[in-house]
């Protein structure tokens, strides 16, 4: 008898609503990665999808990251799937939002860091205590933490394990809100709302570039984006590259086909 799932997957209209689901910590061990990892992979080839929110079930833990208590007791494999823990190594072709509804802890915290989007409650907060444990954080957290807070801060918290609280993340520009328990989702899904209203294309594209020109310097980033990056070009390609430009000039709302 298979193992019940710890991500629970629903199709919202064109929102894919991932939740955590392993209490009391959200932990993840690997079949749990390759779980999620597969839910990512529905978001990104399904034409339908436009984004996902990424939330947790219960109210005090976001995520706990690894389970280190199955690994304690022999669960020392690290098949997580092709996309590594939590899915993390994965490009996301589209924009993914995490709705922090508690403590994001190592893997946790990594993926807020890997999200587009982060919202969270106010009792919400952020640590990445790897090398009080004995190792550092490997995926992804340890370079992305650099990349969105400013480099004292990731030197703190990564040498420390101190947690950082949503409003200091509010402060630093890691957390884009910080709203109450109960409106988490309902404020996840306005802003997935507003996604979903541009074209699908430019918004693959625009994620494309953004992520090719990353580490480029400005002079290099133009001969990035106008090279061949394919979701640029299917964008530019596209019948909803004239649609945006029609429909402004006729005074009504786009109609993208997303072709």
């Amino acid at each position: 008898m298979s193992a019940p799932t710890r991500v629970k997957v629903v199709e919202n209209g064109p929102v894919l609503e991932i939740t955590f689901d392993h209490p009391p910590a959200n932990a993840f061990d690997q079949q749990a990665c390759r779980d999620l990892d597969a839910a990512f992979g529905r978001l990104c080839e399904t034409p339908g999808l436009r984004c996902a929110i990424v939330t947790a079930g219960g109210e005090r833990i976001f995520s706990a990251g690894w389970d280190l208590k199955a690994v304690a007791a022999g669960d020392t494999g690290e098949d997580f799937g092709p996309n590594g823990f939590m899915g993390l190594r994965r490009q996301f072709n589209k924009p993914v939002i995490a709705a922090v509804n508690g403590l994001a802890v190592g893997g946790g915290f990594e993926f807020a860091l890997h999200a587009h989007i982060v919202l969270a409650v106010p009792q919400a907060e952020f640590a990445l205590p790897e090398l009080q444990r004995g190792f550092i954080p490997e995926a992804g957290g340890l370079w992305r933490a650099y990349r969105r807070l400013p480099v004292s801060i990731a030197n703190e918290l990564l040498l420390t394990g101190r947690r950082l609280s949503a409003e200091e993340g509010l402060r630093l520009g890691f957390v884009n809100r910080i709203v109450p328990r109960e409106s988490l989702m309902e404020s996840a899904r306005a802003i997935a709302g507003q996604i979903c209203t541009a074209a699908p294309l430019a918004v693959e594209a625009l994620l494309e570039v953004a992520r090719a020109v990353e580490t480029v310097p400005d002079a290099a980033a133009f001969g990035v984006m106008y090279g061949d990056l394919p979701a640029r070009r299917r964008m530019r390609e596209s019948d909803d590259f004239l649609e945006g430009p029609r429909a402004f000039a006729e005074k009504r709302p786009p109609r993208w086909s997303g072709r």
